[in-house]
């Protein structure tokens, strides 16, 4: 349980240091901040990002993001010293940013920059309270996040940066949903599908406009939504499991239902069907809450028997805790030779507007 003391401290430093960036003018003077999702700023010492420490950052944030069938880094790391933060006002119109800084140098930029946004009695508390994480909005642009991450040496930086890595990525992710939910329906929503999903199967979904129905079963409680392009095939089905049919093992209950779906895909050879690969990779299950509802979410790979397709697919089970009903999200992509990841995160951000409607 946290220390009741150290959590109002890091309550009464963060909420100052937000106000500390707001003192360089009126926000709405400031430029909008621009970059893409799962994009990241470091700014650190050339000694931090050549030596130890650097090693330390790129092993957990250039890590792979789970699950891709080809790696594919969680964030897209850019570097610069401060010195060229400084010198360039385009590179302070970034969205998201993580400095680096060791308290032991007092004569770098960072840590010049770090004590002056915090102010002198803020610093002050930092250090007594020994909180080594810290947050800022809109120092130099609107809609900008600001992560200070300091540590009382070089050894005491680098253990930071790895007990620090899962907040700090929830954080980041946070500040990229708005972001994220614009690009999935950046042309508008499917109202038809929409409402259809809410009177047959009782679920509310938001459905981005280009996606089409490619099957509907409705003894089944499924509807099977696609987007096709040039690079790339996305797809998800939404199904309602009703309480009679919900087993207690959920895993088991998750791959029994992408086997099942998996019947009714259509491929070029013949008695191909989809189904979970779990002999190759591993299924991931992490446990989430979608809408105030209880959710499992997995992830894993998908392939077609007997042919040389596949992909990454990733799933939902979230229960109705009233009555037991649990709603089935499944969605998965195709795309030969194409990052998958953020195909990936547009189909968690679908699955983030569900919820049951009775």
């Amino acid at each position: 349980m946290l220390n009741l003391k150290y959590l109002l401290v890091c309550l009464f430093l963060c909420t100052g240091f937000y106000s500390c960036f707001n003192n360089n003018g009126s926000g709405m003077n400031k430029p909008l901040a621009i970059s893409k999702t799962n994009d990241l700023i470091l700014v650190a010492g050339k000694n931090l990002w050549e030596g130890i420490t650097g090693d330390t950052f790129r092993y957990y944030f250039e890590s792979p993001f789970p699950i891709t069938p080809n790696p594919e880094p969680i964030f897209n790391i850019r570097y610069f010293t401060f010195e060229q933060i400084d010198a360039e006002p385009l590179r302070r119109q970034l969205r998201t940013y993580l400095i680096l800084i060791n308290l032991s140098d007092t004569s770098t930029g960072e840590y010049k920059m770090f004590r002056s946004d915090l102010g002198e009695q803020k610093y002050s508390e930092m250090i007594k309270s020994g909180v080594n994480l810290m947050y800022g909005r809109d120092k130099w642009a609107r809609d900008q996040l600001i992560v200070y991450l300091t540590g009382n040496n070089i050894e005491d930086l680098n253990k930071s940066i790895s007990s620090n890595f899962s907040r700090i990525t929830e954080k980041i992710y946070a500040h990229d949903e708005s972001q994220l939910q614009a690009a999935t329906f950046y042309s508008g929503e499917n109202a038809d599908l929409q409402n259809k999903i809410s009177r047959d199967l009782g679920i509310s979904v938001k459905i981005p406009k280009e996606y089409l129905q490619a099957l509907y079963l409705e003894n089944e409680n499924m509807i099977w939504l696609r987007r096709d392009s040039k690079k790339s095939i996305i797809n998800f089905i939404v199904s309602k499991i009703e309480n009679k049919d919900v087993l207690t093992d959920k895993m088991q209950l998750v791959l029994q239902n992408i086997n099942k779906f998996g019947k009714l895909v259509n491929a070029d050879t013949k008695g191909s069907v989809l189904v979970a690969n779990v002999k190759d990779m591993p299924v991931l299950e992490f446990t989430r809450s979608i809408n105030g509802n209880e959710a499992n979410e997995f992830r894993g790979i998908w392939e077609m028997t007997n042919d040389f397709m596949g992909g990454p697919y990733i799933a939902y089970l979230i229960e109705n805790k009233i009555t037991g009903d649990n709603i089935f999200f499944f969605g998965f992509t195709y795309g030969p030779g194409e990052d998958k990841k953020f195909y990936l995160q547009q189909l968690m951000a679908i699955a983030k507007t569900i919820d049951f409607t009775k």
